[in-house]
């Protein structure tokens, strides 16, 4: 797969990879700091690249 060089300049400037992401695994909690609860994980995809994933867009809401 070719990327084009805006593509790869995209990339180094987000501090991403310009490999393509296939597969993603979780690799940490993230929990809010003020009550420890979980909102989301952090995952590392094939090409290195980190990303957070948020549970409920990342805010505890605490309980109902």
């Amino acid at each position: 797969m070719t990327h084009t060089k805006k593509q790869r300049a995209m990339a180094v400037k987000f501090n991403m990879t310009p490999k393509t992401r296939l597969t993603g695994e979780p690799i940490m909690r993230i929990l809010c700091k003020k009550t420890d609860n979980l909102v989301g994980y952090l995952y590392q995809w094939n090409n290195g690249d980190l990303q957070p994933a948020w549970l409920n867009d990342g805010h505890d809401r605490g309980p109902l």
